[in-house]
């Protein structure tokens, strides 16, 4: 009888330790966030809060300096930019590396994922010199093909595209291996197939091994997307925000509003907004990977 106990007890017990670490770290955070977001507490004024109800949502989202529509904007601008930009390199990386033999696809790969391995502030302050207007790589790239230099982050619409440059360049790596996992249980037999009938490699690719790797595609972009709404540390180094918030995203409107003014209920507010955009993002994702899930079976 207590052996019997113990048996079934075992796996609950085992579980006591992961899903207190899970709570701590994971469930409490995001109580106390949605707690403050109603709240008027400050740094300095953390215990025995008053409830102010929508006010901090009612202060974000009529926030002039900045606008919280020009927020909303360039982040969805800069997570747009990120998912696509990810998504086509990661993806003609790994279809580039998919042609290449065994021994070397591995030592490519690694130096492929560099980028993804370096911290974000570092890309950030790295890029930042690049796009420097006096000694940046980029403007001295323009001058040898004859373009004028630009000032790559004085201006929002040069600001954003640099930025997406930047995180591209930094975040490509987990679309690559999420999308070369996929292209290796592509069965061969099937890419066999079309070159015995005469088709071209385009149309290979778009015929049978993206729609045999669509479920991977899903994957990488879901990282992607959530990945680009989330920079903070890059965007950052590189702009701060500037010029004049004009590359200010949901990210540091949270750090400016916690850290720089103190007011822990807006920036909580702040992140109780992006985190049901991730949410309804998650939802979306869930509904497609359904619709596709029943193709497979």
């Amino acid at each position: 009888m207590v052996r019997r106990v113990v048996a079934r007890a075992t796996p609950w017990l085992l579980l006591v330790a992961p899903l207190v670490l899970l709570f701590l770290f994971l469930l409490l955070p995001y109580l106390l966030t949605f707690y403050y977001s109603v709240t008027g507490a400050t740094i300095g004024h953390l215990s025995n809060v008053p409830l102010v109800g929508s006010a901090n949502f009612q202060a974000v989202l009529t926030s002039r300096n900045p606008p919280f529509p020009g927020v909303l904007f360039v982040t969805a601008a800069f997570t747009v930019g990120t998912l696509v930009g990810s998504l086509v390199l990661g993806t003609v990386l790994a279809l580039a590396l998919y042609t290449v033999p065994a021994g070397r696809r591995s030592a490519l790969l690694a130096v492929y994922l560099i980028p993804w391995v370096i911290a974000g502030v570092v890309i950030g302050y790295t890029w930042k010199l690049m796009y420097d207007p006096e000694i940046g790589l980029a403007n001295t790239l323009l001058e040898a093909v004859g373009v004028s230099p630009v000032s790559w982050l004085s201006d929002r619409a040069t600001s954003i595209a640099a930025l997406v440059v930047a995180n591209v360049w930094a975040g490509y790596g987990i679309v690559l291996l999420v999308i070369s996992a996929a292209l290796a249980n592509v069965p061969p037999n099937l890419i066999l197939a079309g070159q015995v009938d005469g088709a071209p490699v385009a149309r290979i690719v778009r015929r049978i091994i993206l729609p045999a790797i669509r479920p991977a595609v899903l994957l990488a972009a879901l990282v992607a997307l959530v990945g680009g709404l989330n920079t903070f540390d890059l965007i950052y180094a590189m702009t701060k925000g500037g010029p004049l918030y004009q590359t200010e995203t949901m990210a540091l409107e949270m750090y400016r509003l916690t850290a720089l003014k103190g007011s822990i209920g807006q920036g909580a507010a702040v992140t109780v907004i992006l985190f049901t955009i991730s949410l309804l993002l998650a939802v979306i994702y869930v509904v497609l990977w359904r619709r596709e899930a029943r193709k497979w079976t």
